[in-house]
């Protein structure tokens, strides 16, 4: 009786568990690696919806519009953009009809290691029209 017992159990093996494991570091190091860049995103994302809501933001010139944007990214942790570099990723874009609002465009890439070689790429490019209220959503 003892030994029908021994051969019906079953469980995981040790070459199983090993591969559980070895999966489960990879996805954990996919996600480390992966949150900063998402993490700048969502931060500079913030920081251009914060210049589109000031008061006036669709009568600023270019320089008064990077400005802001330097102010609302100062509170962040992002150091890929700065006042040396700001002309190479914030652009003001001039509506073509009348009435219609000017556009904040930021683009630029940033980068993570992933491990050896790889990388992980953030392309970020996005625009988003000045003088917006707070809670039109776009």
């Amino acid at each position: 009786m003892m030994i029908q017992i021994l051969h019906k159990q079953s469980g995981i093996t040790f070459i199983g568990l090993v591969f559980i494991l070895g999966m489960l570091a990879l996805v954990v190091l996919f996600v480390l690696r992966l949150f900063p860049l998402y993490n700048e995103k969502l931060q500079i994302q913030s920081a251009m919806e914060n210049v589109a809501t000031q008061p006036d933001s669709d009568k600023k010139n270019v320089a008064e519009t990077r400005a802001a944007f330097l102010r609302a990214i100062a509170v962040s942790n992002v150091r890929t953009i700065n006042s040396a570099n700001i002309k190479d990723y914030v652009d003001l874009i001039k509506p073509k009809k009348s009435g219609e609002a000017p556009m904040l465009r930021l683009h630029y890439q940033s980068t993570n290691k992933l491990f050896a070689d790889v990388q992980l790429l953030l392309d970020f490019d996005e625009q988003i029209p000045l003088g917006i209220s707070a809670g039109s959503g776009n």
